[in-house]
């Protein structure tokens, strides 16, 4: 499973690969040669573990007006990424014998961490429908288990958001458990259709570890994310972070800091949401038009920076990935995100639109669509 984490190259359909035309490059630039050029961005000594108070204080102002979070700056830890944060709430929360939801399919990311940090036994794996997790069925598996790990905005990979009625059942559930959720909020700035949906933490964030990241929204390089823990928690966060390496690098986060203060990062969204949507539609035209429609059926998502296709049954789509990326073409499996058992799991392929030109799509939907064919042929 770890190999499904490794970087694709910057081909289509891979994701996370920012749109150049709208890159703050410029801007950031600015903000980092007036940041070097201030002794503080280059401090002698070690830095706070828990991450610079301006930026961390930028951040709870941030999602406190954008993802309705409920927290204030001594509740923000910095991280290098939701990769990170994972790590810390799994050390955090989960003793050796606690059991664990996961929402089936799931973050490869996840699911890799809990096994290699030998929880592969206690990781329960629950099946997600058209309103997100279905809570039920958790409690009816693991009704005791300690910690649930959801991306409740924006479900990873099949992109729907959880209803206020599952949302309120997990929080329910966790009440009456003492038990604690994990908050993904994944690409929840970039919705298409409407505003973007409201964070779970704000609506009980007593029981939430909320997660969020800057690398779809900025660039994935930056390696800045962070994790809003409950009060009682911060202290055991900021200990486990000081443990793993010490303190985020410093100069990034000045800089990030100001970007976020002087309201350049709102007027970034703003940019990309709009550039990322024409290169959504542009792509679903593109995969209707050239994709043998028997073989391969598009499902559009209306948030975030992918879009599945899925497969005929007879298809296997890890060889396919592997095919692809042999022609330049650059896609994910989708059944990899699937437990082992419980029957759900399904062919498919999950396809990144966020720095690709119309001319570069077309061939890589081109490529694709041959590929398709031949794996039905079993070619």
């Amino acid at each position: 499973i770890a190999t499904a984490l490794y970087p694709l190259p910057a081909a289509p359909f891979a994701i996370s690969v920012p749109a150049g035309r709208v890159a703050p490059d410029d801007t950031w630039r600015k903000l980092s040669n007036r940041v070097r050029a201030s002794r503080a961005a280059a401090p002698a000594g070690y830095a706070d573990p828990q991450g610079l108070r301006p930026l961390r204080a930028a951040i709870a102002d941030y999602v406190r007006k954008a993802r309705s979070v409920a927290c204030e700056a001594d509740q923000v830890v910095i991280t290098s990424g939701t990769q990170q944060g994972l790590h810390l709430a799994s050390a955090v929360l989960l003793g050796e014998n606690d059991q664990a939801w996961v929402e089936d399919p799931a973050y490869v990311g996840l699911t890799a961490l809990l096994e290699g940090g030998g929880r592969a036994s206690r990781i329960v794996r629950v099946p997600v429908d058209a309103e997100g997790l279905q809570v039920e069925e958790g409690v009816r598996r693991a009704p005791h288990a300690r910690v649930a790990f959801v991306t409740p905005s924006h479900q990873y990979p099949l992109g729907m958001p959880m209803s206020m009625a599952r949302r309120e059942a997990l929080l329910a559930w966790a009440r009456a458990r003492n038990a604690w959720i994990v908050e993904d909020d994944y690409d929840s700035e970039l919705r298409y259709a409407g505003h973007p949906y409201p964070a779970l933490q704000g609506m009980g964030g007593r029981q939430v570890i909320y997660l969020g990241t800057f690398s779809k929204i900025l660039f994935p390089s930056l390696r800045i994310g962070y994790l809003i823990a409950p009060p009682d928690l911060v202290t055991a966060f900021r200990g486990a972070r000081i443990t793993m390496d010490r303190h985020p690098p410093t100069t990034d986060q000045h800089v990030l800091a100001a970007f976020i203060a002087e309201g350049l990062l709102d007027r970034h969204v703003r940019r990309i949401r709009k550039a990322y949507s024409d290169s959504r539609l542009a792509l679903i035209d593109l995969l209707r038009a050239h994709l043998p429609a028997d073989l391969a059926e598009v499902q559009p998502i209306d948030q975030g920076v992918h879009l599945l296709v899925w497969l005929h049954a007879a298809i296997d789509d890890v060889a396919l990935a592997r095919r692809a990326a042999e022609h330049g073409v650059a896609v994910r499996p989708l059944s990899v995100t699937y437990g082992e058992r419980g029957g759900l799991r399904r062919p498919g392929l999950i396809l990144g639109f966020g720095g690709y030109p119309l001319d570069k799509m077309t061939q890589a939907a081109q490529k694709l669509a041959h590929l398709i064919r031949d794996g039905a042929r079993g070619d």
